[in-house]
């Protein structure tokens, strides 16, 4: 099945007037892109050559924060001298990436060049893949989503077969656009290895063991490409245009067919030395494992089975976690037990990241999420006795798009660096020498 609809607001589902949304480096603080450009290939940052290319990604940088600037404007803005700002304006403007949209007026003296960028000149395809299912979202080069897919996928298909589906849509998309694609951001589950680009496992993927998936987008694509566990690109995607939105530390608890979080400190993604943090599922419930996992209590799919063992029938329909959630609402015994041995595995999970890394707040998301009140509620207050640490707790805004609009933002930030090798002509070149394909 396939869903195609008008670019719309992320936030109010509002057909978008002509204001394009805010560009991810707006949301990860001054300099990000400029930082990461150079820890991405240190040996090259001293060279001049080198040098030129980070005052081309600030340059880039001001114009999507600030919007249409003269040339004297980009050189207060980014503190550079107007020789530099005027000649890497320049270089932007006859690569295609800035357009010159005329003169100010009601100026003394001569009047000003206005230039804006050009945003429509490159897209960015976001992907998030998940155990039952595919989402594909294209955007422009400042985020703005002008079509997306979703459709229904076997779980136990091997990693080719959705690798060719995802070429095969992707290519559509691409192809319908008119314009080149830049970069590829995916959030897929599992454990991944975002230096290499290799998803080491993925319980809900049939086969997924050290799949060098990064590679074979790239080959398939043309394009460089960001791969990323899907519940860190669901906590990237609320920080944009989200719960998050201005938040440096935060955790994102995703609770849905399992449990996990994303952890974001200083504005950055942290994974961990094996790629593994924020996997409560693994915690324990009981001394020493004896009852399970945190998962196997606080899963949507485990409240529904514990609800089962508990006697809890549904007049011979297929129980859910909505029928399980409506039925405590209504005062069953075994839901309710069920819903709240549930809650206090979240709680419990959620309430020993807070002790560990203090946020600033959590974010709920996942399947599990969509109970609104039913779960915040309870999991608010069953934290307040795990915990003495006090931290608020809200219910994601994105919902079940977040892991697309993390896609699309890591893919945004990658397309950076795409984007001054198209300036040096050189594309090809530079994506094969040593920078990291995420540029974060």
């Amino acid at each position: 099945m396939t869903n195609r609809h008008q670019p719309r607001n992320p936030l109010s589902g509002r057909p978008h007037g002509n204001t394009s949304p805010a560009y991810p480096i707006a949301a990860e603080g001054t300099g990000h892109i400029v930082r990461r450009a150079m820890l991405a290939a240190p040996a090259r940052s001293a060279r001049p050559e080198h040098m030129r290319e980070i005052n081309l990604l600030i340059v880039l940088d001001a114009f999507r924060n600030v919007g249409e600037m003269s040339r004297a404007s980009v050189a207060r803005a980014t503190g550079m001298s107007m020789p530099t700002a005027s000649k890497s304006v320049q270089q932007l403007v006859d690569a295609g990436l800035l357009v010159e949209i005329g003169r100010a007026a009601g100026r003394i003296g001569k009047p000003a060049t206005r230039v804006r960028f050009n945003a429509a000149c490159g897209a960015v395809l976001g992907i998030d893949l998940g155990g039952t299912h595919l989402r594909l979202a294209l955007s422009d080069l400042a985020g703005l989503i002008s079509a997306r897919t979703i459709e229904v996928i076997d779980p136990d298909a091997r990693p080719e077969a959705i690798l060719a589906r995802i070429h095969a849509i992707g290519d559509a998309l691409v192809t319908e656009c008119g314009v080149p694609l830049m970069a590829i951001g995916l959030a897929t589950p599992g454990i991944v290895d975002t230096e290499t680009g290799v998803v080491r496992a993925a319980r809900n993927l049939k086969g997924w063991h050290d799949v060098p998936i990064r590679g074979m987008l790239e080959y398939a694509f043309d394009v460089p490409a960001v791969v990323e566990n899907d519940v860190n690109a669901a906590a990237m995607g609320e920080r944009w245009r989200g719960a998050a939105r201005g938040h440096e530390s935060f955790l994102f608890v995703s609770v849905g067919t399992g449990i996990g979080a994303g952890l974001v400190l200083n504005g950055e993604i942290y994974r961990g030395a094996q790629f593994a943090a924020g996997e409560i599922n693994l915690l324990p419930v009981g001394p020493s494992g004896d009852e399970g996992y945190l998962e196997d209590r606080g899963s949507g799919p485990a409240m529904v089975r514990r609800a089962l063992e508990f006697g809890y029938t549904r007049d011979g329909t297929t129980p859910t976690t909505d029928t399980v959630f409506a039925a405590a609402a209504e005062g069953d015994p075994a839901a309710m037990r069920a819903v709240s041995e549930g809650v206090d595995a979240i709680a419990f999970g959620t309430g020993v990241l807070l002790a560990a890394v203090d946020p600033s707040i959590v974010v709920l998301g996942g399947g599990v999420s969509s109970q609104g009140d039913a779960i915040l509620g309870p999991v608010r207050e069953a934290i307040s006795r795990v915990v003495r640490l006090r931290c608020e707790v809200v219910l994601s805004e994105l919902g079940v798009d977040a892991q697309l609009h993390g896609a699309v933002f890591l893919g945004l930030k990658r397309a950076d660096l795409a984007l001054v090798d198209r300036v040096n002509g050189s594309s090809t070149k530079s994506r094969n020498s040593g920078f990291s394909s995420e540029a974060q």
